[in-house]
């Protein structure tokens, strides 16, 4: 609903404004097989906060128009899974809520067939870590977002897409001896398609598909695997011929979700990291509700893990909303 990517990916993390499966660096501390590289670990950890991406996808500002959207999220998880999806830490518990601030503009003068849109995202993130009798918090400011996209919309209006590429900074606090950071320590790179489809008046299919490679952890020589994550949702509205002065007409229902999929080990110094090279995957799914206005809208989410590897496994709420400051105040229409 947003518009596009995030703002906050993966989902609440710590060193992410939405990372899904919670920041957890450090937490395979009690893990025997990663004694000698625990203070490293990202564990399974992206910078795009997968699931953000469920209303709205191919939508970009009007041009000419200066948009905001909010990201809230609350996540907490109590398992955190090894490479066969079993738990790994006993009394592993991960709880925390982000709120994330993005900012897009969509010049006026077109491309070609195409507009450029430039935007940005700032996350205030809190986080609480268990592991065993350890524990540790942080609340603070996490890594910059700063995206660039071309947008598309076909003649007819039931074909909306962006494509472009978003960089994540590492300008969130980080100590490499805690348990728990709002930032990283490294850059990543994630090139983007996000698509929305209007199959009728009613009924919208989405999809974005986001890769991330990541750079080297400099304080800690530990490199993330890169990953491709896909977020997707079917959203309907039953009542949208209805009067425009009835609640229900700007009703929408939906089922959105995620999947994750590392395809490159984790490496400290270049060595694999475990004998399997940690290797994230996670499949989140949930229902949502969507109310529609004239200039954006706003959408209430729940999203459950399932088939998660390397990760923790998380339950999250979302709330967004997407509002112009500045030039036109569309109207969304069908979506």
């Amino acid at each position: 609903m947003a518009g596009g990517h995030h703002p906050a990916g993966d989902r609440a993390n710590t060193a992410n404004l939405f990372l899904k499966g919670a920041p957890v660096a450090l937490a395979v501390i009690a893990l025997s097989a990663f004694a000698s590289t625990a203070s490293a670990t990202e564990d399974g950890t992206t910078h795009y906060p997968v699931g953000v991406n469920t209303v709205a996808d191919g939508y970009t500002p009007m041009p000419g128009t200066l948009e905001l959207y909010n990201y809230s999220v609350g996540h907490w998880s109590n398992t955190l899974a090894n490479n066969s999806g079993n738990e790994t830490i006993p009394g592993f518990s991960n709880s925390g809520a982000v709120d994330a601030l993005r900012v897009m503009y969509t010049f006026a003068k077109p491309i070609g067939p195409f507009h450029y849109t430039m935007g940005g995202v700032l996350q205030f993130s809190y986080n609480h870590l268990d592991v065993g009798r350890e524990s540790d918090s942080a609340t603070n400011l996490g890594d910059l977002d700063f995206q660039n996209y071309l947008s598309y919309v076909s003649p007819g209006h039931k074909l909306f897409m962006y494509f472009g590429l978003d960089t994540y900074m590492p300008t969130g606090r980080y100590n490499k001896n805690h348990l728990v950071n709002p930032g990283k320590n490294y850059w990543s790179f994630d090139p983007s398609i996000n698509v929305t489809y209007h199959v009728n008046d009613k009924l919208a299919l989405n999809s974005v598909v986001y890769a991330e490679f990541n750079t080297k952890n400099s304080a800690t020589h530990y490199q993330s695997g890169n990953s491709v994550d896909t977020d997707f949702a079917a959203n309907y509205r039953p009542f949208v011929h209805e009067s425009e002065d009835s609640f229900a007409q700007h009703l929408g229902f939906g089922i959105g979700g995620y999947f994750l999929k590392q395809y490159t080990d984790d490496e400290i110094d270049g060595q694999t990291v475990g004998p399997d090279g940690h290797r994230a995957q996670a499949f989140g799914i949930g229902p949502q509700v969507i109310y529609y206005t004239k200039f954006g809208g706003f959408a209430l989410k729940y999203q459950h893990d399932l088939a998660v590897r390397n990760r923790a496994a998380s339950d999250t709420v979302w709330f967004q909303f997407a509002v112009p400051l500045l030039g036109s105040f569309r109207h969304v229409g069908t979506e």
